[in-house]
């Protein structure tokens, strides 16, 4: 992200002081009569973005959820668990954060996804906050007692105040612009801005699930960014935590994954059987010892499963239950050994074109 998105933001966000004014207020025109708003899910549901217009006419929205920004300020006495602190060194109250999507993900236009609002109408969405807060300390702010203030839109440029200063054409694009009965009472707006929330629970990047009894553990990034979901590679690793050396065929046809998107859920690989085993192909893993591997994970996937951006949590599976090598005389680890946390995964932008269905509806 380039640093003159976060200066141009935080000026525009932080309201004109006596030497500067942001460009839309220099025609006089009247604001955008549009309240933002953001409203966190409890129990790890979404958190649901709204833009309602509390004026008299109508105004015309870019309605596309990759416009926001949140900003995270963590409760005091919050310990940043991403920060190795120096046992000599005074331990400092964490800084907020800015959470917005790179810019590959971020629209350069307001056009494909505009809406245009009536008065007293609202447009809203369900968000991920993960999808805007995925890396390792935004992700460790949002927890409770957090307060979140969201930003919705794009950074407006800003023109120094003086007694020459003659009204400045914003250039799109707008978050906001006047429609209809609206155009030329009030002006275009780059940027829209919410109230503060307080956060009355943690955000979770996944459930942990229950601990398998079998020796071996699987496990796999804590999270993985990419631009597109069609080439999604990522490590999976066994360790052995037994007692005893565990021999079994690490292969990528052994692992099946469940992924959890904004569509559901989806299964992906199935069991594999091996009908005729050899043994140079298996791998012996000694006690406390570990081995990893490369998957494709979408080659064993559904063709559509991570199509569309957004947060997608993947636990993996070790299945060697049919690929046993006791019929060659190899006493092998014959079971199903699954992950105790999924790994977050990031797709950050569509692969098809938008279609009719996407888009964007009045509440």
């Amino acid at each position: 992200m380039k640093m003159g998105f976060f200066v141009g933001f935080a000026a525009l966000l932080a309201g004109s002081s006596a030497s500067v004014v942001r460009a839309e207020d220099a025609a006089g025109l009247a604001a955008v009569p549009l309240v933002v708003s953001v409203t966190a899910g409890t129990g790890g549901g979404p958190w649901r973005l709204r833009v309602e217009n509390t004026g008299d006419v109508p105004v015309r929205i870019a309605a596309d959820p990759r416009l926001l920004v949140l900003d995270v300020t963590p409760p005091v006495g919050f310990v940043d668990p991403t920060v190795k602190a120096k046992r000599t060194a005074k331990v400092q109250e964490p800084q907020p954060v800015r959470c917005v999507l790179p810019d590959d993900a971020r629209p350069s236009t307001d056009e494909g996804r505009d809406l245009v609002v009536p008065s007293k109408r609202s447009w809203s969405t369900n968000v991920d906050p993960l999808f805007y807060c995925f890396g390792a300390r935004e992700r460790a702010m949002l927890v409770s007692g957090a307060t979140v203030t969201a930003h919705f839109g794009w950074p407006a440029p800003l023109v120094k105040a003086n007694a020459r200063t003659k009204p400045v054409v914003v250039a799109p694009p707008f978050v906001a612009a006047p429609v209809g009965a609206a155009t030329g009472k009030i002006a275009p707006a780059k940027a829209l801005a919410a109230g503060p929330v307080t956060l009355t629970e943690s955000v979770a990047p996944s459930s942990p699930a229950a601990r398998a009894p079998a020796s071996l553990v699987v496990s796999m990034p804590d999270a993985l960014d990419v631009a597109r979901g069609n080439e999604i590679s990522s490590t999976v690793t066994v360790v052995n935590e037994g007692d005893k050396a565990a021999v079994f065929l690490l292969r990528a046809e052994m692992f099946r994954f469940t992924v959890a998107g904004p569509a559901g859920s989806v299964a992906c690989g199935t069991t594999r059987a091996v009908d005729a085993p050899i043994r140079e192909l298996y791998s012996t893993v000694a006690p406390k010892g570990r081995a990893s591997i490369g998957v494709l994970v979408n080659a064993l996937c559904p063709s559509d499963t991570f199509d569309e951006p957004g947060i997608y949590r993947v636990t993996a599976t070790l299945d060697t239950s049919a690929a046993s090598g006791r019929s060659i005389g190899l006493k092998t680890w014959d079971g199903e050994a699954k992950a105790r946390s999924a790994m977050l995964l990031r797709v950050r932008s569509s692969r098809r074109p938008p279609t009719s269905t996407t888009r964007p509806a009045l509440d």
